[in-house]
């Protein structure tokens, strides 16, 4: 197994390792704090997902951040020698694989990685922009830009408040979790009744929530939010997007979410559906209401 070292630098060789999430901002409780008037209090993340993947992600930031000289509009993923432009700094992504010397090195390293993974019993939530793709089409890349970072910044912003983790960002949406816990479950209830009054303001993008509660395989990585999630019911919060969109719903729960949030939330049955990709019976829905 491949490992790596990763860590943004400027002109003068100063270096910033990476972690799971690295913030970069005007302000002192980012990461990496840059002291110019062009740039952002909260201006942008890098993101590592899927444990060797870095995804940079704009903010909404008045005069945005350019990967290779282009603005970034969506979350794109980072390839070394990038290089990110904040305001009037140049930063240089630099992600460089070591690999294992020898055999017995790597079983040892392989070792680690299998006792590493369990399975772990989640809430899984997933959002996505409605109609981005004629968005695109409407508003100018500036705009655009501007729409989507702010709507991601936001909801990062509910998704930590309330005890979760955004796992993986997409290119107009994001997958989050929390652990099933009775305290985390209540934390989870909040961030839901804040997404779904973020959906009904006028100033941000439409967008749909998927949520979940299954058991995935969790591990790689050394914290909340930096894990890789896989599982058969990762597939099902993804699918069930899908199935929200074809239904016109804007907040969906499956069967097993319903179950376990039927006293603080109230439902609408939608009936049974197929889940694409999975065999068995269909699954039942519900809207949030």
């Amino acid at each position: 197994m491949a490992l790596a070292t990763v860590w943004l630098e400027d002109s003068n060789g100063r270096r910033w390792p990476m972690a799971a999430t690295c913030s970069l901002g005007r302000s002192s409780s980012n990461d990496v704090v840059i002291d110019d008037g062009k740039v952002s209090r909260r201006h942008a993340l890098v993101h590592k997902q899927d444990n060797a993947q870095y995804w940079v992600i704009d903010l909404g930031s008045g005069n945005g951040t350019y990967l290779n000289g282009r603005r970034v509009i969506q979350p794109t993923q980072l390839t070394n020698g990038d290089n990110l432009q904040v305001g009037d700094h140049v930063l240089g992504f630099r992600q460089i694989v070591q690999r294992p010397i020898s055999e017995p090195s790597l079983s040892r390293i392989s070792a680690q990685t299998i006792i590493s993974i369990k399975d772990i019993a989640c809430w899984l939530l997933v959002a996505d922009i409605k109609g981005s793709s004629g968005m695109a089409a409407r508003l100018s890349s500036t705009d655009m830009a501007m729409l989507v970072g702010r709507w991601m910044g936001t909801c990062k912003e509910i998704v930590d408040n309330h005890g979760g983790a955004i796992n993986k960002f997409l290119g107009d949406g994001f997958l989050a979790y929390w652990l099933a816990e009775s305290t985390q479950t209540e934390q989870l209830v909040s961030a839901i009744k804040a997404l779904k009054t973020l959906q009904g303001e006028a100033a941000g993008p439409r967008f749909r929530l998927a949520i979940h509660s299954g058991t995935v395989a969790f591990g790689g990585g050394g914290s909340l939010g930096e894990d890789s999630l896989t599982g058969v019911d990762v597939v099902v919060a993804f699918r069930m997007e899908k199935i929200a969109s074809d239904l016109g719903c804007d907040l969906m729960a499956s069967e097993e979410a319903r179950q376990r949030l039927a006293g603080p939330l109230t439902f609408r049955d939608l009936g049974s559906h197929p889940v694409t990709g999975l065999t068995g019976p269909a699954r039942r829905f519900y809207e949030v209401t």
